[in-house]
């Protein structure tokens, strides 16, 4: 018969930190599950093999009391993932997070820009001149593919396909390749035409290859000249999966396109538009609507 590990948190949580690492968790994913875990062993007076359900929701509720609800659920994820990943290990008989009821949060809406505002942002670009032409291809670049900030400064000459309309871009993910619509490529080969870029990084500043700082502070003086709020460079993300769900794209074809491997962003980036695209959905295929009346006879 087994019996109850004793092994202590230090040896347990290097243990967990390899089995994430092992899974190919990225590095921030495993660094917060072990900020909570730990969080939560320095609050336990019991050693692991000795950790209750009871201890458990308490040290939830407290947190409840300093966090919002969305952070505590984030926390209880942790806990439930280590404490099971114990009892696969046989370093507990019993997961103490076992019948734990996960805190539900309302998915708050996210900022994105509208058409409306990407067309003003455009608007204030001064074709004539050469940043107008750089701000005017990078914010239709942004709108069009949703590539995160680090995309799209890592673009470059070479990893051009005009031919087949697509960017090879690397991020948080890794390389991948984005697609790019005709408006895009256009004022994408006019900005670079102009600034005389045939190779290296595409997106440059007066001073060199343009940073994620740079780009935030184009994006920032854009939206002054414009009179559109500020939302910074991620709303362009968002802005993308809005207009692309409220076109009518598949879900599975917008996860390709930004990049993600489940539908929890896109449930985000979208929450906004979710009531609205339900409510045109019915009326395409109203169950009612596609009924066969029968003809009414008059008595």
């Amino acid at each position: 018969m087994g019996r109850k590990s004793q092994a202590g948190w230090p040896a347990l949580l290097l243990g967990f930190r390899l089995h994430l690492e092992a899974q190919g968790r990225r590095p921030k994913t495993v660094a917060n599950y072990l900020r909570d875990v730990a969080a939560f062993a320095r609050s336990c007076p019991s050693p692991p093999a000795q950790v209750t359900p009871q201890d458990i929701a308490a040290y939830l509720a407290e947190r409840r009391q300093q966090v919002s609800a969305k952070t505590v659920r984030e926390q209880a994820l942790a806990l439930r993932r280590f404490f099971r990943w114990c009892v696969s290990e046989g370093e507990l008989r019993r997961d103490p997070t076992q019948g734990l009821r996960l805190p539900s949060f309302r998915t708050p809406v996210m900022p994105a820009y509208t058409r409306s505002e990407v067309q003003r942002l455009l608007m204030a670009c001064d074709r004539r001149r050469l940043l107008g032409l750089r701000d005017y291809a990078m914010v239709v670049v942004l709108f069009d593919s949703g590539v995160r900030v680090g995309e799209l400064c890592s673009m470059t000459c070479e990893g051009l396909d005009w031919e087949r309309g697509v960017a090879r871009v690397v991020g948080k993910t890794g390389p991948r390749e984005v697609p790019l619509g005709r408006n895009a490529l256009e004022a994408l080969l006019r900005y670079m035409r102009r600034w005389g870029i045939e190779a290296g990084p595409v997106w440059r500043g007066e001073r060199g290859p343009l940073t994620e700082s740079g780009v935030l502070q184009a994006i920032k003086r854009l939206c002054y000249r414009s009179g559109v709020e500020a939302k910074g460079v991620h709303a362009f993300r968002r802005a993308a999966a809005i207009e692309m769900k409220r076109a009518g794209m598949n879900d599975s074809d917008i996860l390709e396109i930004l990049g993600w491997h489940s539908l929890t962003m896109l449930k985000r980036y979208t929450a906004q538009e979710a009531r609205t695209l339900a409510f045109r959905a019915h009326q395409q295929y109203s169950p009612g609507d596609r009924l066969k009346w029968p003809s009414l006879r008059v008595p």
